[in-house]
Order: structure tokens, then sequence, then C-alpha cells
């Protein structure tokens, strides 16, 4: 309601209204169209902040500096080497969700996608289908990362990185009560640089350069319940990751 699109019929709206009106304004983030709305129609509003709840808690965070035109072929390389049970994939625009999901597909992995200009019964079924574990990658836009928690997901992947530190906490965050444990990974370029140091100091948190192995117990559920002690198990499942993640 707040997007360009409806802002004159809000305005008109609000201004039929009695002035005696209580405005009640609930948003899961804080950006600069609610700060503008709350500026121009409420006055000193009581305000309640529950990003607390969100925590990056259990969520070891990476990065890999690359060109945009690498960025496919390193999306295919960490896809044969990660454990993923199942995995998220943020673009910045819905063209690029359905632009990549197709490549991803083409690559030879399961892949749906959703995004804000799909049809809602669509996005339904979508979400629906990713949740009972019918797909083991989903491609989306920022519509996904609101109030949605699917525990099956251990790998969150930026394949653009946000501009904002709440995007980006809303995108990997997790509130911890259901035990989960991943990892996220961000794919850097040149001009993502700034944002990185920015998204880092304002979460007060470490983005780490992805190391050429993961240690699986960081986010594959098997060796969080028993441990890391079976070392021919773990090279077997490493070995048969590209196979398994197909």
């Amino acid at each position: 309601l707040l997007s360009q699109d409806f802002n004159h019929l809000l305005d008109d709206v609000i201004f039929h209204l009695p002035q005696d009106r209580q405005i009640m304004l609930y948003s899961a983030t804080f950006p600069l169209t609610v700060d503008d709305f709350i500026k121009k129609h409420m006055r000193n509003p009581y305000e309640i902040n529950l990003m607390e709840e969100l925590t990056l808690k259990g969520i070891t965070q990476y990065y890999a500096f690359v060109q945009e035109r690498q960025k496919v072929h390193c999306l295919n390389t960490l896809f044969s080497k990660l454990q993923i049970n199942q995995s998220i994939i943020f673009c910045n625009s819905t063209q690029r969700v359905e632009l990549l999901a197709k490549k991803i597909t083409d690559l030879g992995y399961s892949c749906y996608y959703i995004h804000s200009k799909m049809r809602q019964d669509h996005r339904n079924r979508v979400f629906h289908d990713f949740r009972t574990g019918l797909c083991r990658n989903l491609v989306c836009s920022d519509l996904f990362t609101r109030g949605i928690d699917i525990q099956a997901v251990n790998v969150v992947i930026n394949f653009d990185f946000p501009k904002l530190s709440e995007t980006y906490l809303h995108r990997i965050g997790r509130s911890g009560r259901y035990g989960h444990y991943g990892i996220s990974i961000s794919l850097i370029t040149y001009e993502d640089r700034f944002s990185l140091h920015k998204i880092e100091q304002e979460l007060g948190t470490e983005i780490q350069p992805i190391p050429k192995q993961i240690d699986p117990t960081l986010y594959v559920a098997e060796y969080q319940m028993t441990g890391d002690n079976n070392g021919e198990k773990q090279h077997e499942n490493n070995s048969s990751a590209s196979a398994t993640n197909k």
C-alpha cells in the first residue's frame, strides 16, 4: 500500500477520514516509505520495535568475491560442493529471479521461483510445494523474507547482495527458537564492497571469506546431532554432494 502506485490513493483515503482517527501501522521492515508515511499522517506515534527478535544466531555467514559474469558458475560450484537440504536464493529483481531459476534448471537442479508479480494462488502453490519438500532450491525476491520460517532450509544464498542491513537480516536471520543452524553465502561484486562493510558494521556481525571446505557441522543436521565422529561417513557425504543436490 505504501508503494508509488498506491501513494495518491492512500493520501486521498486518509484525507477523508475524521480528524480524531486512530491509525495503527504494522510493517515487517522500516524502509523510507514507512518513515515518510509516519511523518506525513501520524501525530506523536507510539512505536513498538520487534527487530530484536530477528537474530543471526546459528547462522555462519560467508561471502565470495566474484565478477557479475561469474555468478552462475560460482553458484553451480556451490551446489556441487555443499550438502544442501533445501536452499533459498535471493535476487534483487523479479526479472532476475526468473532468469536465474531457468539457468539453475538448465544446469540440472530442481528449482522453483517466487516473486511479487506472480498471482497469489500461484505463489501459494509454489510455497506449499517447496515447504513440503517437492523441490530443493527456491529462487525468490524479498517477498519471501517476511515472517516465513522453513526448518528444512539450511543454506541461504544472496545471488544479489542487498543494500540495506534490514533486508540482509530478514533474508538470513533466524529467531533461534527452533534451534536452526545453517550457512549464508553472499556473492559480492566490486560494487557491493561498501554495502558489505556497512551491513557488517550496522549489524555488529562478521561475514567471512568463504573457505575451500565448509565444516558440515555448521549446517548439516545429522552432523549437528551425532557430531563429527565418523570420518568415513563425512567423506562419503562430501563426495556425493553433487549427486544429492540434483
